[in-house]
Parts: C-alpha cells; sequence; structure tokens
C-alpha cells in the first residue's frame, strides 16, 4: 500500500472519529435518528474533497478534520431535509430519517447538523469566520437551487434544467475545495474553479436523472413528483408526440406514468442525454490546467469519480 493511499486511510477513519465524537449527547432525542442515518454514511465524497484539497494546500490535520467533517455534515443536513420535502422513504438503502422517526425529528436533526457544520467551521485555528460564511453563502445557493426544483411548474427548457441543477448540485461541490483554498490563500482562478465544479454539478445530476428513467423497471421520481429532469426536458423537446407528453405533463396525471417512462426509456434522447454528460466531463477536464499544481490532482479526482460513476452506471444500463 503506497502511503498516500494509508495516509488518506488513516484521515478517513479520524473523520469517522470525529462524527462519533460530535454526534448529540446520548440522552438527547436527536441521538437515535443521528446514529441511524450514519449508520451507512455514504462515499464521504464532500469530506473527501475537503481533505484533499486541504492536504494539497498544505493545511495541518486538525483543520482539514474539522472542515472535512463541516462541508459533510451541510451535505447531509440537505439530505435529511431534501426527504422531507420529497416524502422519501428511503436513503442509502435504509429508512430516511423522516420515514422512521418523523418530518419534525428530521427537521430538527437537519437543523441541528447545520448549526454544527457551522461551529466546525469556526473552530478552525485559521479563518474561521470566512469558512462560516463560505458555508453559510454554500447553504444559501442550494436552498434556491432546491426551491426552483421543487417549484417548477412546468417541464423545463434545458436552459432553465441546468440553472436548477447547478443551483442544487455545485454550492456544496465547490465548498469543500473553496475553504482550503481560502485558508491557504494560494492564488487561484476562481472563475474557472467554479465553471469546472459547475460542469462536474451538471454531469453529476444529468447521470442522476438517466438513473431516474432508464431502466423503466422502476418508477420515476422525478416524473411521479414533476420534478426537472434532463431527460425529460429533451423529450419534451425532441419527440414526435412532445405536445401530448407536455399535456399529460402539465395535467399532474400520474396514471400514464409507467407507460410514458417506458416511451422516454427506449427513446433516442437517453443517448443525447449521455452525450451532455460526457461533453461537460470533457469540458470540465479541460480546466483543470487553468488551476494551480497543487489543486490539479483534486479537481482531477473530481472529475474522475463523477466520470467513473457514469461509466458504472451507463454499463448497468446495457447490461
Amino acid at each position: 500500500m503506497s502511503l498516500l493511499r494509508e495516509h488518506q486511510i488513516l484521515q478517513v477513519e479520524a473523520l469517522h472519529a470525529l462524527f462519533r465524537q460530535e454526534l448529540p449527547e446520548v440522552g438527547s432525542a436527536l441521538y437515535r435518528p443521528a446514529v441511524h442515518h450514519f449508520n451507512n454514511p455514504g462515499k464521504f465524497f464532500r469530506a473527501q474533497l475537503a481533505l484533499s484539497s486541504a492536504t494539497a494546500v498544505g493545511l495541518n490535520s486538525a483543520d482539514s478534520l474539522l472542515w472535512a467533517a463541516a462541508c459533510e455534515l451541510l451535505h447531509n443536513a440537505s439530505l435529511v431535509h431534501d426527504d422531507i420535502s420529497d416524502a422519501s422513504c428511503y436513503r442509502r438503502g435504509q429508512e430516511s430519517v423522516n420515514k422512521k422517526f418523523g418530518s419534525d425529528t428530521a427537521l430538527c436533526l437537519g437543523d441541528w447538523m447545520i448549526a454544527k457544520a457551522f461551529e466546525l467551521a469556526a473552530r478552525s485555528s485559521h479563518n474561521g469566520g470566512e469558512l462560516v460564511a463560505l458555508l453559510a453563502a454554500s447553504m444559501q445557493r442550494t436552498c434556491i437551487g432546491q426551491i426552483s426544483d421543487i417549484t417548477q411548474a412546468r417541464c423545463p427548457t434545458l436552459a432553465e434544467w441546468k440553472k436548477v441543477a447547478t443551483g442544487k448540485t455545485a454550492p456544496l461541490l465547490l465548498a469543500p475545495i473553496k475553504g482550503a483554498v481560502t485558508t491557504s490563500q494560494l492564488d487561484v482562478n476562481l472563475t474557472a474553479l467554479e465553471e469546472l465544479i459547475e460542469l462536474c454539478g451538471l454531469a453529476y445530476q444529468g447521470r442522476n436523472d438517466i438513473d431516474d428513467i432508464v431502466p423503466s423497471s422502476h418508477r420515476s421520481s422525478d416524473l411521479d413528483g414533476r420534478n426537472p429532469n434532463l431527460v425529460v426536458c429533451l423529450y419534451s423537446t425532441d419527440a414526435a408526440d412532445s405536445a401530448e407528453f407536455i399535456r399529460w405533463y402539465d395535467s399532474l396525471d400520474v396514471t400514464m406514468l409507467v407507460s410514458w417512462q417506458r416511451r422516454i426509456a427506449s427513446h433516442p434522447v437517453i443517448l443525447t442525454a449521455n452525450q451532455y454528460v460526457e461533453s461537460w466531463l470533457v469540458q470540465a477536464e479541460s480546466l483543470v490546467a487553468s488551476l494551480p499544481s497543487q489543486l490539479q490532482p483534486v479537481a482531477l479526482q473530481l472529475v474522475s469519480s463523477v466520470k467513473q460513476e457514469a461509466v458504472v452506471d451507463r454499463r448497468s444500463q446495457l447490461a
């Protein structure tokens, strides 16, 4: 095992230990819901972005862990709150906090996570106030993106979909890297960094949208809830029966959902959506060279991670 890989494993173990240490008090009504949610903590993707960025710019390990935990907690707060608004029963292969403990508890746990994220960021030995401000701004942008998603009453155009997808995905991908940059005061082309993150966010959301439609053996939650979806917005523009589809979509009827999902899943717009995802990743990769050499491996890690998920998911479609 390489020294770098061993270092990364030790960092993740330290991060898990920090999470266990920072959970709500054992006697608190939020303790069991928090433990339940983190029984399956996911990939800690944003935390690992923060750790990689912090290592790249030379931050100390204590500040790196605090920042990584803060970013991950903010992301998890958004997931807990999303499950309330979407009435989702499952998260990461187990019952959502909303389903198991009720929406009031889920709301309070999400709020607690946001407050704890701010606290952890503020405990940094350098630039704590700036880091808290960055988290606050990131969460505000995410909330605006999420409400645009929820309140989109009609089938969006591609431009509208991109605005929603970027708003709800990119801020919490940008924050882990930007926080490390802020603390180190590294000179970075922020425009290029933000564009790269937004392209990765589009690819990530586009991939999720394709998976929501294909395979058609599962029921599309986006069609059911009339949530903006890349494939659906392409179908509403390109399909021969798009006018009929839009009438059905606008009616909010769900009795024909399975039929429409099958039509969309077998339509060439699936290929078009995949081509958009691949194009956004190529564009993102082309921006890596615009960043300082210290951050280039981190940016490549982000692009490669999104690309790998896209390849794996596409293979599963074809299997």
